[in-house]
């Protein structure tokens, strides 16, 4: 090959070489990679006790596993679960604080260099107390009482500590501890209660909060009482006889409702509505046929709630045997039927009553006295008067009327005496009968005081100016004195008081 053509070549690849280097140059340029993003994270700050935070990392450590620590003031250190970045060194991480307080540091820990978030302050979290009773309960069995107290959403903490449950008059009834759920973000405690007596009951519950959560009051929840459990009663004999009436009792809980009742037997009316009057409704029904049945009760209130209840009776044919009625006047024996009882004039009487049918007595009166409920008031003046008790029956026993006469005699004085019971006394000393602000007998009438024995050488009346009534031990030895005041014709019988002192 000539030189001629051999130049040309060698400049070519002059060319081709220094093209190729200019390419290695500007690939190196071109193509070089971008700078590294700064680790850091977002979604971690100030929070609540049990509220999650989504804490989201960037850019730390791929592949690597990640810890999230936090540190308390107190030197305390809580954790959230461990997650693993991706080849990018993202992650997310979730956190729920535990505790209340303040967080000086937080960290993401890895492989690589940590990554530091800074503090924050967690809030403890708001609570809700709710008590949960039934509407109903039956009188000596036991009812379940339920608290529960719940975190405020979307708070997941359990809190602890106690409940104490109080009745309407601000009364401690139960004080418990909580444990953890049913629900999420709950903690719960209970007791049985037994009402002794029918009647509404209002329970509140009081939670007292722990270190992370805040303390909280439940509504009131109430409670109807009742002998069977259920808001309406029905009282009747359960034995009963033909042609015999019987008053049928509908009590309706709580007292102050309103609405009627009304009585079935075997499930078809006997009655029409009766309206409730202090939650009660009665009805007098008599029996016309033997056999087994049910009387039932049921109500409808006016803002049209209701209900009923049921109860068997086993009906009998005649003839029954009479009630028998027990009267006692309060403090005395028992009075015979038909017999006449003498009782003071203006007196009030109060009688015990009983009967073998379990039914109610009335009392009614003919005379000059009078009658309020089971008592007898008599006159200010003497005469008689004829008192009636009358039982309607049931339980296979009759109606009975049973009479008693009762002679208004004279009514006794009373006095309020300033006198000293009877009794030894030093000589010389001067004792007060009667003080000056005294008022008479009950009837009105003036005492007069009299020595009896001992006059003038052991004691004597003394009558000072401010109208008192004294009496002064002279000497050793016994002084009587009698205090009296007159009768009121027809109406008070005389009054006397004796006192007898021994001077020594």
């Amino acid at each position: 090959m000539s030189n001629n053509n051999l130049q040309p070549m060698k400049f070519r690849g002059l060319i081709i070489r220094a093209a190729a280097a200019s390419a290695l140059v500007l690939g190196a340029v071109g193509f070089a990679a971008a700078p590294a993003q700064a680790a850091s994270a977002t979604g971690y700050g100030n929070g609540t006790v049990g509220v999650t935070q989504t804490i989201t990392a960037l850019s730390i450590c791929p592949s690597a596993q990640l810890a999230f620590t936090a540190t308390y003031s107190n030197g305390v250190t809580v954790s959230a679960p461990v997650v693993y970045a991706d080849i990018n060194g993202n992650a997310t991480i979730y956190w729920a604080p535990t505790i209340f307080g303040q967080i000086t540091q937080a960290t993401i820990g890895s492989t690589c260099s940590p990554v530091y978030l800074g503090g924050a302050n967690i809030g403890q979290t708001l609570t809700t107390t709710t008590i949960s009773t039934p509407n109903n309960a039956q009188v000596g069995v036991g009812t379940k009482i339920m608290v529960t107290v719940q975190s405020n959403s979307p708070s997941a903490y359990s809190p602890t500590g106690q409940v104490v449950v109080k009745d309407v008059n601000g009364a401690t009834l139960q004080t418990m501890g909580l444990t953890p759920g049913p629900g999420n973000g709950q903690g719960y405690a209970y007791y049985w209660w037994t009402p002794a007596t029918s009647g509404t009951y209002t329970f509140k519950a009081t939670y007292s909060g722990d270190a992370n959560a805040g303390l909280s009051d439940s509504p009131q929840d109430f409670v109807i009482a009742t002998p069977n459990g259920t808001p309406i009663t029905l009282t009747h004999p359960t034995t009963m006889t033909t042609g015999i009436p019987q008053t049928l009792i509908a009590t309706v809980y709580p007292s102050t409702v309103q609405g009627s009742a009304g009585f079935t037997l075997n499930g078809k009316p006997i009655s029409a509505s009766v309206p409730l009057v202090n939650g009660v409704a009665t009805f007098q029904w008599t029996p016309t046929a033997a056999g087994a049945f049910t009387l039932g009760a049921n109500y409808t209130t006016n803002q049209g709630a209701s209900g009923s209840t049921s109860g068997a009776i086993t009906v009998v044919t005649g003839p029954a045997s009479s009630d028998v009625i027990t009267v006692t006047p309060a403090g005395g024996s028992t009075w015979a039927p038909n017999g006449t009882y003498v009782l003071g004039a203006s007196s009030t009487t109060n009688f015990n009553v009983s009967t073998l049918s379990g039914a109610k007595v009335s009392l009614n009166d003919s005379g000059p006295c009078t009658s309020p409920g089971l008592s007898v008031v008599t006159p200010a003046s003497t005469g008689s008067c004829v008192l009636s008790f009358v039982s309607a029956g049931g339980n296979g026993y009759a109606p009975i009327t049973q009479n008693y006469t009762v002679t208004v005699g004279l009514g006794q004085q009373t006095a309020t005496l300033a006198a000293p019971q009877s009794g030894k006394v030093n000589v010389g000393k001067t004792l007060t009968l009667e003080s000056p602000t005294q008022s008479d007998t009950n009837a009105g009438q003036n005492i007069t005081w009299k020595i009896t024995a001992g006059k003038n050488k052991v004691c004597s009346l003394v009558f000072p100016n401010s109208g008192a009534v004294k009496l002064k031990i002279k000497k050793k030895g016994t002084c009587t004195v009698v205090g009296s005041a007159p009768g009121v014709p027809n109406v008070w019988a005389a009054y006397s008081v004796t006192r007898s002192y021994k001077g020594v």
